[in-house]
């Protein structure tokens, strides 16, 4: 699904939150962080590019966490994740400006 010309949708947004909650249920300091990182986003404590890395770094190994927030991106941005040769994560993210 390309969301790169259509607002947030609030049910996407409630929809991913619970995603989250979900995949880590018995980790809710996980939870709760993603939350502390969107706090920082919006009042923008945190730039584009900076909730990208962090986000990134707190769901590896969750491909579908990954890329499910680009939800909550501005146009232009997309992070995609693939599976390298060793089985490891790798995550791509485009920008703006490519």
């Amino acid at each position: 699904m390309d969301n790169a010309n259509r607002p947030l949708n609030v049910t996407d947004a409630l929809s991913y939150l619970d995603a989250v909650k979900l995949q880590f249920w018995e980790k809710p300091d996980v939870y709760n962080n993603f939350i502390d990182i969107m706090k920082d986003f919006k009042c923008q404590v945190i730039d584009t590019p900076g909730v990208i890395e962090r986000v990134s770094v707190l769901f590896y190994g969750h491909p579908d966490l990954i890329q499910g927030f680009n939800t909550f991106l501005p146009p232009g941005y997309r992070i995609e994740c693939t599976t390298g040769p060793s089985e490891h994560n790798i995550i791509t993210v485009t920008t703006p400006s490519g």
